[in-house]
């Protein structure tokens, strides 16, 4: 039989499990109606086509009751936004915590996360450094070696940046429902840099430190510090600049050529062209005035009757 000091024991374990317990109970209840009003907000955004205030007001509807339906909302919201991988990971998540009379109530779930993993590419990097910076797109996703990385498919530029390396880039596609792995090889940085230079329309030369190289695009690996640039085209101004080069660092530079002026708005042209004119008139004039005056007639012929002289008809 219990004791009196058993039933204390009891009373007190309860007591602060109900103590434990109470608050957490009272915010979910005191929160109930500002979720419904959050989830109503973000329908109506949905509705509206406006699907990053939807996905806002899913997110912290979320965060405040952790309703699976809410993951559903959010999956949507996502692939409406064109942000693949994270609307599978919401509905995956979806299709593991919902209940089954919840996910009963969306039949094509499963088509829903088929149609979306297609715009889904798997990435793998692997790298002779670890702990590089990898960007995709212009955007930091992690650091090296990177095993699986879910992203949008299509092209994409992959970046692999480290301390003391150089900055090494690779072109890519990633494909459609599928998986890319790549490999990078990072070189030690020395005193040198990389310029790429590119110009539209393209030049067809180009004068760097002195030296004559073809014409853009144009990348080489050059000391680090300034370097004079001249770029040449036909029917183009000479454009003259500078350029410099960082250790380590790759340097893109695009220029825009602009066309020579044509040859009839050149002022020493005009100034050529209205003293010639001014000699033609001229020209014009006294031969105009000698075919109106006798002081332009040729010399009189000389009689041959001595001692006169008779001017010829």
């Amino acid at each position: 039989m219990f004791s009196l000091g058993h039933f204390r024991v009891v009373f007190v374990w309860l007591a602060f499990a109900l103590a434990m317990a109470t608050p957490a109970w009272v915010y979910a209840q005191a929160n109930a109606p500002n979720v419904e009003k959050l989830k109503t907000q973000a329908d109506e955004a949905m509705d509206n086509l406006r699907y990053a205030d939807a996905l806002d007001g899913y997110q912290k509807a979320y965060a405040v009751s952790h309703d699976p339906r809410f993951l559903y909302n959010m999956g949507r919201a996502l692939g409406a936004l064109g942000q693949y991988p994270e609307a599978v990971e919401r509905l995956e998540r979806f299709r593991m915590d919902a209940p089954a009379d919840l996910k009963a109530r969306v039949p094509q779930l499963e088509q829903l996360i088929t149609d979306f993993k297609r715009h889904v590419s798997t990435l793998s990097i692997k790298c002779n450094v670890a702990g590089a910076r990898v960007l995709v797109r212009q955007k930091e996703v992690g650091t090296t070696p990177l095993a699986e990385l879910r992203l949008n498919a299509g092209p994409a530029t992959i970046e692999v940046v480290a301390a003391d390396y150089v900055v090494q880039r690779q072109n890519v596609t990633l494909p459609e429902g599928n998986r890319l792995d790549v490999t990078f090889d990072l070189l030690p940085a020395s005193n040198t840099g990389i310029l790429v230079v590119r110009a539209e329309p393209a030049a067809t030369s180009i004068q760097l430190d002195g030296h004559a190289f073809g014409g853009t695009p144009l990348e080489t690996t050059l000391e680090a510090g300034p370097h004079r640039l001249i770029l040449a085209r036909e029917g183009y101004r000479d454009l003259v600049t500078s350029a410099v080069v960082e250790r380590g660092v790759r340097r893109e530079l695009d220029f825009k050529l602009e066309k020579s002026p044509s040859v009839f708005t050149r002022w020493w042209f005009w100034t050529i062209v209205s003293t010639v004119a001014v000699a033609a008139i001229g020209g014009t004039v006294a031969a105009l005035v000698c075919a109106n005056t006798t002081s332009c007639e040729r010399a009189p012929d000389l009689g041959n009757i001595a001692p006169f002289q008779v001017r010829a008809p």
